[in-house]
């Protein structure tokens, strides 16, 4: 599959994130990624992409005259600011002509990460449920790579599952009877448990 646009965004009402990818045939392959795939994926996802650019950014020959060195450097340089770069402008093209994994996204349960010997990074999202076994690889760059981490960071900062989950309040209810009354002196420090 020759990968043509990416579009991450966070489901509340699901609370997923939604994984599409467009063909340049024009297919698109939803993927839900649930919140313990999404926060296992990216350190493995990050430390991935950091060995694809070492491996295409080879360092200076320190035995090379200074020249060659300097112009190695620069051209380290612009690979890795290539690899940063990315349209991230041109909106997602919402209407595909195919879907090749069905109008239900594919729910990741299992996911493969293997790098590849051209420098490439496969990626295999597996999913095994009881009624129904689907799957789907990928193929990715080091620019498609660092895309993909850049959209999912700003998925998951729009979950806020990183956030310290907030205390949960009951909206219109009254206090229970006697749930006001002073609480006698020192029964703070007591611990309380529930029978």
């Amino acid at each position: 599959m020759n990968i043509h646009q990416v579009n991450v965004s966070y489901v509340g009402e699901q609370d997923r994130v939604l994984l599409r990818i467009n063909s340049v045939g024009g297919e698109e392959f939803r993927i839900w990624l649930t919140r313990r795939m999404c926060l296992q994926l990216l350190p493995v996802l990050d430390k991935s992409s950091q060995h694809q650019l070492q491996a295409q950014l080879p360092p200076p020959n320190p035995a090379a005259p200074l020249p060659q060195q300097r112009e190695q450097i620069l051209q380290n340089f612009q690979k890795e600011a290539a690899a940063y770069g990315g349209d991230y402008q041109t909106p997602y093209k919402d209407q595909p002509a195919a879907l090749p994994l069905g109008e239900e996204p594919l729910l990741v349960t299992e996911l493969n990460l293997t790098p590849l010997k051209d420098g490439k990074l496969q990626m295999a999202l597996l999913e095994r449920l009881p009624q129904r076994k689907r799957d789907m690889q990928m193929t990715m760059d080091l620019t498609l790579t660092q895309g993909l981490l850049r959209l999912l960071h700003q998925a998951i900062l729009s979950s806020d599952w990183l956030q310290a989950p907030a205390a949960l309040q009951l909206t219109g209810a009254s206090p229970a009877a006697g749930a006001e009354e002073a609480e006698p002196a020192g029964s703070k420090d007591k611990p309380r448990y529930l029978n």
